[in-house]
């Protein structure tokens, strides 16, 4: 009884992590990131992971809206004309 209440305190614990990881923006994953580097520096050091995760957070703040820029704009009364 005691193990099934330890994995659902587990699964729950991870469901919330994630889901918090998932709402948070970028520039906060960023700022999270950094501070767990700084706290734990050989798990920034050794870990592919941690460093593939920094990257792309790092990838998702370069996009941002000025990744839509390169499309023409939209001209009045063009959308939704067939």
């Amino acid at each position: 009884m005691t193990a099934q209440w330890f994995i659902v305190a587990v699964a729950v614990v991870a469901s919330a992590a994630f889901s918090l990881w998932r709402l948070l923006a970028a520039r906060q994953r960023l700022r999270l990131l950094d501070t767990i580097g700084r706290t734990f520096p050989g798990l920034s050091a050794r870990s592919r992971l941690f460093g593939k995760t920094r990257a792309k957070v790092l990838a998702e703040l370069a996009h941002g809206c000025g990744a839509c820029a390169t499309r023409p704009p939209v001209q009045r009364g063009q959308r939704g004309q067939r």
